[in-house]
């Protein structure tokens, strides 16, 4: 699934995870202070199945189901400690499905959430 980091996460993430075998980009520049509803939009359009955050609210604010997008919910912004559970954070991705949230804690568990939002 091709994913995407949100503007806030670092970029340094997106090489972590494709050495892992991930499939997943920076936050364009073009796309800079998209509020979060064009942001799905604009995934769909491209095809992006994943967006990486650390927004926690972002899953009970937007209709991932509708829009067919997943999300997974870092839990800092810290490279280093996202260096530290990089592998779960992998794992997650792969595991992940349309319209649910992945919540994953400090110590790389995680927690699969679906979308609060009605279709």
């Amino acid at each position: 699934m091709k994913a995407l980091l949100d503007e806030g996460v670092p970029r340094r993430l997106a090489v972590l995870l494709r050495a892992k075998g991930s499939d997943v980009s920076g936050f364009p520049n073009a796309w800079k202070g998209l509020q979060n509803g064009e942001l799905l939009r604009r995934m769909q359009s491209e095809s992006v199945g994943c967006l990486i955050t650390c927004d926690k609210n972002l899953v009970f604010q937007q209709n991932f189901i509708s829009a067919g997008i997943s999300s997974l919910v870092l839990p800092t912004q810290d490279i280093a400690a996202l260096t530290t559970i990089s592998d779960l954070i992998a794992a997650a991705l792969r595991q992940v499905q349309p319209g649910v949230a992945v919540l994953i804690g400090h110590d790389g568990s995680f927690e699969t959430i679906k979308s609060p939002l009605k279709k």
